[in-house]
């Protein structure tokens, strides 16, 4: 019988460059309404620097914020992730 291989290989590159692009998209939509991020951040309901971070790729939105994010932008959610 054969043994399943017990993780996935993704490398590190591969991760920074899908965080790079996703949090640059996600500023530039931002950017493009002219919106401030204290006010995003206030109607997700989290702190300034959770979205800073978000947009830094240094953490990352769960899906409900995604759906937030998309209304507050008026885009579809996908658009966040255009160029991965």
């Amino acid at each position: 019988m054969k043994k399943m291989q017990s993780q996935v290989d993704v490398s590190e590159e591969e991760i920074k460059r899908y965080d790079s692009t996703f949090a640059g998209r996600m500023k530039a939509l931002r950017d493009e309404r002219g919106l401030k991020r204290d006010w995003v951040a206030k109607q997700l309901g989290v702190h300034y620097n959770t979205l800073k971070n978000w947009e830094l790729g240094k953490a990352h939105p769960g899906t409900k914020e995604i759906l937030a994010l998309s209304k507050i932008y008026h885009v579809n959610p996908e658009e966040f992730f255009k160029g991965l």
